[in-house]
């Protein structure tokens, strides 16, 4: 299905713009309300949310045919607001798109996993510091990310809208452990390095980091 009769493409298909469809699922908005939306229900923590990127993000939708122009909202002396709904097109995209996504494990490229990838061009001893590094800010995430949890008991909200926060736990506890069984293999010298970055970066000593 081509972009004029209502499909996404990839230049469509972003964390922006799913955000964007699922709430005009539930009611027709302009971008203004739609960002306040985002911003109420914490989407900024798991989308980058910019002005700019709204707007453009919005019009390539409107191209595509997900969605259109309803009408115009004017608030006391402001510019009139576009309204935005959902096509009919753009809520059977929306559902296949979100199905997907949900069942189906797709190709992520994170910057993380491209760095371990050369953690070998570092010595061993500061690549089991960057890794401890890392442990101790994925800490302070998870922490922030319980803080959370502990406001949304207190109220009324359903645990459904932080499910991604149960999720985001889950994987940096998961990160974490792993960081911190790395750095305790690189500290136990079960990791081997090679000879020309020992020797670039100080040869024996760096063979050999020292223990904690």
């Amino acid at each position: 299905m081509s972009a004029a009769n209502g499909a996404t493409t990839l230049e469509t298909r972003t964390p922006l713009a799913l955000a964007i469809l699922h709430l005009l699922f539930e009611r027709p908005m302009h971008p203004y309300e739609l960002q306040q939306v985002m911003r109420e229900r914490a989407h900024d923590r798991v989308i980058q949310l910019h002005g700019s990127s709204l707007y453009s993000t919005i019009q390539r939708l409107e191209r595509a045919g997900l969605l259109a122009a309803q009408g115009t909202e004017r608030v006391g002396k402001r510019p009139p607001r576009t309204i935005y709904a959902l096509t009919d097109a753009g809520r059977a995209e929306q559902h296949r798109w979100l199905r997907d996504l949900l069942a189906t494990p797709g190709s992520e490229f994170p910057w993380f996993g491209a760095a371990l990838a050369f953690l070998g061009a570092v010595p061993p001893d500061e690549a089991r510091d960057l890794l401890t590094h890392r442990a101790d800010h994925l800490s302070r995430q998870i922490s922030a990310i319980e803080a959370r949890a502990t406001d949304l008991d207190r109220s009324d909200d359903s645990a459904l809208l932080s499910i991604e926060d149960d999720y985001r736990r889950a994987m940096l506890h998961a990160e974490r452990s792993w960081l911190l069984a790395t750095a305790a293999r690189i500290d136990a010298g079960h990791l081997t390095w090679p000879d020309f970055v020992l020797n670039l970066h100080g040869g024996a000593d760096a063979a050999n980091p020292p223990h904690h």
